[in-house]
């Protein structure tokens, strides 16, 4: 009876315990940011985590890259829009890459860095947040790129290259360069200094006609292809001056959008009304982020 007894109470004692160790692993998690994480050697490659509060092997993914014209910016400037993302349950991870010199356009300077290089460390920032999607306790499969101006560039064209192996599922573009060739602008030799030398920073090529698909290389409106049929959302600041740059005007977009179409790349374009190129006013920032939602709710 004694032995009986004896192994009741063990039986009973065994579920006890593993009904509580159950417990503490379905405990809530938390929210968790994780500031300058590195991605790679250089000290610019670095990212923001910031995982919301209940997340799950199905928490959506946005990997965000900050504009800047490819030669400055940071990824602080966008701190408040990731914030507004994580309320709504979405990780976001707010990269820093490496940048193009831009200093004394005057001059003649090859850059260490191009916009390819950018690209790539982009794939390098998509890897390492799939390396760490267990540990963090985020979805592997459900990946978004948003990013702003320069950094939508990038996006884009992550998202249309080969190394997005099916890792990124949606690319969102605000406001970004989207043709960067300058040769079939009428008389682009006479172009200001700083605009040629600017071009040849961003690819390490003379602008002329013989180097044309080295500039081609960091458009999306020809990186665009019928074999990465990625969704894309294009929202578009109907003030959209950047510097003086040619080409970021409404009909660069239009044509944009009109080679998805005829790629059957699954896109839609939206024109915020009276915004500039950083959607300043409260009113165009807030339509925008609602688009935003929106695709990536939609789509992701």
């Amino acid at each position: 009876m004694k032995v009986i007894l004896k192994s009741a109470f063990v039986m009973i004692l065994s579920v006890l315990l593993t009904s509580c160790k159950k417990s503490d692993s379905e405990k809530t998690l938390e929210a968790e940011t994780k500031l300058n994480v590195s991605y790679g050697s250089n000290s610019l490659q670095n990212m923001d985590v910031y995982l919301p509060a209940n997340r799950n092997a199905e928490t959506k993914v946005i990997v965000f890259v900050h504009g800047g014209s490819f030669i400055e910016g940071d990824k602080s400037v966008y701190t408040t829009t990731v914030a507004e993302l994580v309320k709504r349950n979405y990780a976001v991870v707010n990269i820093n890459y490496r940048l193009v010199d831009g200093s004394n356009l005057e001059i003649r300077k090859q850059s260490t860095v191009s916009v390819l290089n950018q690209v790539d460390d982009l794939s390098l920032a998509i890897d390492y947040t799939l390396a760490h999607a267990d540990e963090w306790k985020v979805s592997r499969s459900k990946v978004a790129v948003v990013g702003h101006s320069a950094g939508a560039t990038l996006g884009l064209l992550y998202g249309y290259g080969t190394k997005n192996t099916g890792k990124v599922k949606v690319v969102v573009n605000l406001a970004g360069a989207l043709d960067q060739t300058f040769t079939d602008i009428p008389n682009f030799n006479f172009l200001p200094a700083p605009v040629l030398e600017f071009g040849y920073r961003l690819t390490g090529y003379e602008v002329n006609l013989a180097n044309e698909q080295f500039y081609k290389a960091i458009s999306p409106l020809y990186a665009a292809n019928a074999n990465q049929k990625i969704p894309t959302l294009t929202i578009f600041p109907q003030n959209n001056v950047v510097l003086g740059f040619p080409k970021q005007d409404r009909s660069t977009f239009d044509a944009f959008t009109d080679k998805l179409v005829a790629l059957q790349v699954p896109n839609k374009f939206v024109q915020i009304p009276n915004a500039d190129h950083s959607f300043t006013s409260a009113v165009s920032l807030q339509l925008m982020f609602v688009e935003l939602l929106a695709y990536l709710n939609a789509n992701l």
